[in-house]
């Protein structure tokens, strides 16, 4: 019974990621039609500059930016809403 669930939380997690790719990629395509920019909007987050650890033999550097734009938030909406309908 834990294991269903488990699965389950992966299968959304996966769902979202695809829907977030997906709404990104319309997104860009929407850029290119005057009416349709505002589905591109992206709000930026993250680290500017990267984290860096340095302990002599192995050196480490850590980086993370998020380019969240409408259409991705539409498409991890409707990437839900699709989980829902086949769970």
């Amino acid at each position: 019974m834990g294991n269903n669930k488990i699965t389950s939380f992966w299968v959304l997690i996966l769902c979202m990621l695809a829907g977030l790719t997906v709404g990104n990629f319309i997104g860009e395509l929407c850029s290119q039609i005057s009416f349709l920019k505002w589905m591109n909007y992206a709000g930026h987050f993250g680290l500017d500059q990267p984290l860096q650890l340095d302990l002599g033999v192995i050196w480490f550097s850590f980086q993370v930016k998020l380019n969240i734009t409408l259409a991705a938030i539409i498409g991890m909406i409707g990437s839900i809403v699709v989980y829902k309908k086949i769970k």
